[in-house]
């Protein structure tokens, strides 16, 4: 069982490795802002056999979320220096990894993971929301749980690794929202049983969360600052949008992008990278691949058929 340790924090700027074995492939996104510290996703990967002994860095208070993309054998594990066995896994078995602890493990298959770290303060968060206490997660090196929620959630953040310049921070701070509430929900272990204790908007909460989106669709806005603006907590703003507009908050930012797009190239003869700019793309390519998926044409289709 992962439980509370009393350690003295460690200061991190993205997680990686302090051992010399270390993946062929890191790719790390590390989400700032006005967090003490950021929160981090990644995927690490290796195509050949033997890696060896590889050690990663401590993170102080964070759990590390780890889903694998690819099966491999039985391995040894070291967490604190106990040895621990861990069995063979399946593409899509979740691992959970308390890094208030030491943790090593002797790599001999190669490997494909993807990783989200979140800090033991999101427990007690959730925890808060819900009229409760955060007391640990209910997880053992040895299990073995395929988790289907959690393997299409981090799949979903790898396009912030391929393309991070496209991807928004209300779109990361949805993913991580829903990330920390399937855990906690799944594997949380709380002084009171958790019930679905939902907290919404106000009308006048959803009318300020909308006016200020609509204020700053050509910046790079976060839940945080959506909510701050409403006078809601991040939890609240995310279940409000659902229960009262039917989507998320990151999707009603590109759908009012996207109609701020048609209006800006049916009403001035200006090129489409300047119309992404003004719209929160990052660049004409994003644009277009977005206003495709929305509107099912290309802007530049779309500019023709609407000029005619």
């Amino acid at each position: 069982m992962i439980t509370n340790r009393d350690r003295v924090p460690e200061p991190f700027d993205t997680p990686g490795f302090v051992s010399e074995n270390r993946p062929e492939f890191q790719r790390v996104r590390a989400l700032t802002g006005r967090l003490e510290r950021p929160l981090c996703f990644a995927r690490f990967r290796h195509d050949k056999p033997n890696l060896g002994l590889i050690e990663p860095t401590p993170l102080a208070d964070q759990v590390m979320v780890s889903v694998e993309l690819r099966p491999f054998r039985p391995i040894n594990v070291f967490c604190d220096g106990r040895h621990w066995r861990k069995p063979a896994s399946e593409s899509g078995v979740l691992h959970l990894y308390d890094l208030r602890r030491s943790w090593s493990a002797d790599i001999r298959d190669p490997f494909d993971t993807l990783h989200v770290f979140l800090p033991i303060s999101s427990f007690r968060d959730f925890a808060t929301e819900h009229g409760s206490t955060f007391l640990d997660l209910r997880y053992e090196v040895g299990d073995n749980n395929y988790d289907a929620v959690m393997l299409h959630m981090m799949q979903a953040m790898v396009p912030a690794l391929e393309r991070p310049h496209e991807v928004s921070a209300l779109y990361l701070d949805s993913i991580f929202l829903a990330a920390r509430d399937h855990i906690a929900s799944t594997y949380g272990n709380f002084s009171t049983k958790i019930t679905d204790y939902r907290i919404g908007l106000s009308t006048r909460q959803l009318r300020h969360a909308l006016e200020y989106i609509e204020a700053n669709l050509s910046e790079d806005v976060s839940l945080a600052d959506v909510a701050d603006a409403s006078a809601a907590s991040v939890s609240s703003l995310t279940r409000g949008f659902k229960a009262t507009l039917g989507i998320s908050p990151h999707n009603w930012l590109l759908n009012r992008r996207i109609a701020l797009a048609q209006r800006l190239i049916y009403e001035r003869n200006i090129p489409l990278s300047e119309v992404a700019a003004s719209c929160g793309f990052a660049d004409q390519s994003h644009l277009t691949r977005v206003f495709m998926r929305k509107v099912g044409s290309s802007p530049a289709a779309w500019r023709r058929k609407a000029q005619r």
